[in-house]
């Protein structure tokens, strides 16, 4: 037997490309229905959103799977359908529909497949008295309430800005590399690594791809990875996850972080532009608005950030002298950002050594500094980054006042033995750059299941 690939491409007219006047037919789910006497709506769910069709009882007719004669009521809500119908103009521009000016008059529709429970999941009434109760419900049914068009329109902007993400750097000279997840060392140090057994012998799940993005730099200078990540951390708070999708980055060659912050500022620009130039539709669904990055971003040191926030009495409290951001700090300084400059991102740089992990290189005029940068954005982290140690014997000697056993990390540290140049990168996390840039509170939301200390299923 052997396929006849020509007889299996898509040809003709279709949704997509149709005028008013054609006839098409058009498959999907049934997202709602509704029986008038004079004949009705059909609300049908697309891959990118909902389409309405008009139905007559002198016109339309209905088919079930084995091609026999049926009623308009005999649909319900989650049958997988076709329809077969004539282009008009919309009659009513639904903004919640993707295909607002256009419906189809319908002539025929076949059922190809329906529910087999009574009770489906409504996905015009997911509404709860309180927001707890409501995402548990979602999370708990997500096979099912992902169907939903809100749910859909967040995952769509989320698959846009990875595919963006990723066409910049192809086009700027990265090449795209694929890690292993099973490791033998956490890269960043800690106890926040997931043990497994891996035939009686303990492993771990990756924290990051960072040693072996690193080791890419050595073999190709430039080099990108769109990947899961696992941190086991006991947070149960409306930022984490404990597995998440990481956009990373590593480049060579580099003079200074500054690089690398300039390299993430284009790419940002472009994933925003992309995503207002493709997802117009879903951020006004989401009620949404693209993120603000002009030219010249603002970066502060950590310092500098504690100093502004206090002075101007921007926080609760004074977090003078501390070796991170608060949440507060965050928020407010993304706040103070887009008053006084126009920017809904900020670059915080120059955190300590010690709360940095080891690859992290010193400021050689502050070594109890690194030229280390977090990227905030809307008030939120979503990027970790900066410049890497790049000579092997500056690495031992790193690892050695921490404690660390260098021969641990031999297949690590031999590749800076045979050399590497100057090199620094970041990683993107993308559930939360979808978050910020939709404005959704919730990072569980960005998430098609998430993952966090109480949720391995669905």
């Amino acid at each position: 037997m052997f396929l006849d690939a020509t007889k299996h491409q898509p040809q003709g007219v279709t949704i997509d490309n149709c005028k008013v006047g054609d006839t098409v037919t058009v498959s999907g789910m049934i997202h709602n229905v509704r029986v008038t006497k004079w004949g009705g709506f059909i609300v049908l769910r697309k891959s990118r959103g909902l389409l309405q069709a008009v139905v007559s009882n002198e016109t339309s007719r209905f088919f079930n799977e084995n091609g026999e004669a049926v009623e308009m009521n005999d649909l319900c809500r989650e049958m997988a359908i076709s329809i077969t119908g004539v282009v008009n103009e919309a009659k009513i521009k639904d903004p919640a529909a993707f295909y607002n000016t256009i419906e189809i008059s319908v002539n025929e529709v076949h059922v190809l497949s329906r529910p087999t429970t009574a009770e489906v999941v409504d996905m015009n009434a997911l509404k709860f008295g309180d927001e707890e109760t409501l995402l548990r419900y979602k999370f708990d049914n997500r096979q099912v309430t992902l169907r939903n068009p809100r749910d859909m329109a967040i995952l769509k902007v989320q698959s846009t800005i990875a595919r963006a993400f990723g066409e910049f750097l192809a086009a700027n000279g990265f090449t795209q590399i694929f890690t292993p997840k099973i490791v033998s060392e956490g890269a960043e140090g800690g106890a926040n690594v997931f043990k497994m057994d891996y035939f009686g012998k303990q492993v771990y799940l990756a924290q990051s791809p960072q040693f072996y993005k690193q080791i890419g730099v050595g073999v190709y200078e430039r080099v990108f990875e769109i990947a899961p990540a696992y941190r086991a951390e006991k947070h149960n708070t409306s930022r984490h996850l404990n597995e998440y999708i990481s956009l990373d980055v590593e480049m060579g060659f580099i003079n200074g972080q500054e690089d690398v912050m300039t390299l993430e500022a284009a790419l940002l620009r472009h994933i925003i532009a992309t995503v207002e130039k493709e997802c117009a539709h879903e951020l006004n669904l989401l009620n949404a608005t693209a993120p603000v990055l002009p030219k010249q971003v603002p970066a502060w040191k950590l310092s500098e950030v504690h100093e502004i926030l206090f002075e101007n009495h921007l926080c609760e409290q004074d977090h003078r002298g501390e070796d991170d951001l608060a949440p507060e700090e965050e928020r407010a300084i993304c706040k103070y950002a887009l008053e006084k400059y126009g920017s809904d991102f900020v670059f915080v740089t120059h955190f300590p050594s010690e709360h940095r992990a080891f690859y992290a290189m010193d400021d050689p005029m502050d070594p109890s500094l690194t030229l280390s940068f977090d990227l905030l954005m809307r008030g939120l982290e979503i990027t970790s980054g900066g410049q890497r140690i790049h000579k092997e014997q500056e690495y031992r000697d790193k690892m050695i006042r921490r404690g660390m056993n260098p021969d641990a990390f031999r297949f690590y540290l031999d590749t800076f033995k045979n050399g590497m140049p100057p090199h620094g990168g970041f990683a993107i996390g993308l559930e939360r750059i979808t978050a910020c840039f939709l404005g959704i509170a919730n990072v569980k939301e960005c998430s098609m299941f998430p993952r966090d200390i109480n949720r391995v299923a669905p």
